[in-house]
């Protein structure tokens, strides 16, 4: 069972989030990047973290983290129902990030506040959203424009596939974040690399979830 929303409730924490957003520069140098990926399970949210150093892309952690479902999926509330799994992972990690970049979007939301907004606000750390398909706003060439405003770019990454989509979240402008986002581009993949294999690993836990449940049902714990 979800726990009992006040959506009346969320719609004003939302739009305290969205007072406290800032989409121009203020990041100290950037040494160290995690990377975030969510999905869902059995009532369960589960959320992969890979932290990388910014200059060489080596991987320094990873952390996986599952915390309850506390929404059910909905368009309007999807900051509310992934941002938790993502802070509380954050929280796990031993290598603190100066940059957070998290799959899905930052200010290119009817009210600014994406999950990386959400996320970034409330860490009060530096956060850029990049998503593979474009729920909002319209393009005017690389330009994703909201309401006549500036929301983010479209950035091609890989021969014959379609752009994602860079949106700035907190503390870093629309220049600046598809900026980062180019210097992590890898011309095999898709998703800028940071989120590539923060994606891989949150696939390996998902598989080694299926493995372990045709375990207990080849055993006959469950099913």
């Amino acid at each position: 069972m979800y726990q009992q929303i006040d959506f009346k409730e969320l719609k004003e924490i939302e739009k305290q989030i969205a007072k406290g957003i800032d989409l121009k520069d203020n990041f100290p140098e950037v040494k160290v990047v995690a990377a975030f990926c969510v999905t869902f399970r059995e009532k369960k949210a589960i959320c992969a973290a890979v932290v990388l150093d910014n200059n060489s892309l080596e991987i320094i952690e990873k952390r996986e983290v599952t915390t309850e479902e506390i929404l059910p999926y909905s368009p309007g509330t999807v900051a509310f129902r992934e941002g938790p799994a993502i802070l509380a992972c954050l929280k796990e990690l031993t290598n603190k990030p100066d940059l957070l970049v998290i799959e899905g979007f930052g200010a290119l939301h009817p009210f600014r506040v994406g999950t990386a907004s959400y996320v970034g606000v409330l860490s009060n750390k530096p956060s850029i959203g990049v998503s593979d398909t474009l729920m909002l706003g319209g393009l005017e060439e690389d330009k994703i424009m909201l309401n006549n405003v500036l929301r983010g770019f479209a950035l091609r990454t890989k021969e014959f596939a379609n752009p994602v989509y860079v949106t700035p979240a907190h503390r870093v402008s629309p220049e600046s974040a598809v900026e980062f986002v180019k210097k992590w581009i890898n011309p095999e993949v898709k998703m800028p690399y940071p989120l590539h294999m923060a994606r891989k690993a949150l696939l390996k836990v998902k598989n080694d979830l299926n493995q372990n449940i045709k375990g207990k049902v080849s055993q006959g714990i469950v099913g």
